[in-house]
């Protein structure tokens, strides 16, 4: 009886590892870091922020479910000048597909300047803080300017959003056309408008 009892415990136990070791590989094909992610390109101006208190960090830092609800490209926001309306999010490649859900979700920091807070460092409190610390608390203030872009790095869940893997700010690269050797500025005690006549 012994023996039956032990020979049924390593096989209950057997029956477990192999059930869990099933569970953890399938967990791991739904893992987001390994879903590939695209680029998605928002401006700011009428994008709707929500935020919930999430888990707490390894770190001891709040985080936040953040959720942003934006209108839809119809056409490519490109990778240079986007060609987005306010409150608008598309794809960098292409205008966004029927049924692509329109809204975002990530997991953010409440606030990216803890440790300099707790250590009497000086707060960054500028309107463009997010481009430095991003956190739920900046993020959705920096884009209520219209002049300000967001991208987002996703993966369409099917569940109704899109799912965030990464995400920062961006500024166009404005190019600055090099100088023409033939064209020299006028000395500065040379009047500019002189008849050479």
């Amino acid at each position: 009886m012994k023996l039956f009892l032990a020979v049924l415990t390593l096989f209950l136990m057997a029956v477990i590892l192999a059930a869990t070791e099933r569970t953890s590989s399938k967990a791991e094909l739904f893992d987001p870091a390994m879903q590939q992610s695209y680029e998605l390109r928002c401006r700011g101006g009428s994008l709707k922020f929500n935020s919930t208190p999430g888990r707490t960090a390894s770190s001891g830092e709040q985080m936040m479910n953040v959720t942003i609800d934006f209108a839809v490209g119809t056409q490519a926001a490109g990778k240079g000048k986007p060609n987005l309306n306010p409150g608008q999010c598309s794809w960098i490649d292409r205008g966004f597909r029927p049924g692509e859900p329109p809204q975002i979700r990530l997991e953010m920091v409440y606030f990216a300047q803890q440790q300099q807070a707790l250590h009497g460092s000086a707060v960054d409190r500028t309107p463009t803080a997010a481009e430095r610390y991003p956190d739920a608390q900046n993020v959705p203030q920096y884009l209520s300017d219209s002049a300000h872009y967001w991208t987002f790095w996703v993966y369409n869940t099917s569940h109704g959003y899109l799912q965030a893997t990464a995400n920062k700010y961006f500024k166009q690269l404005i190019v600055v056309p090099p100088r023409d050797p033939k064209i020299r500025p006028l000395p500065a005690d040379r009047p500019s408008n002189v008849n050479l006549n």
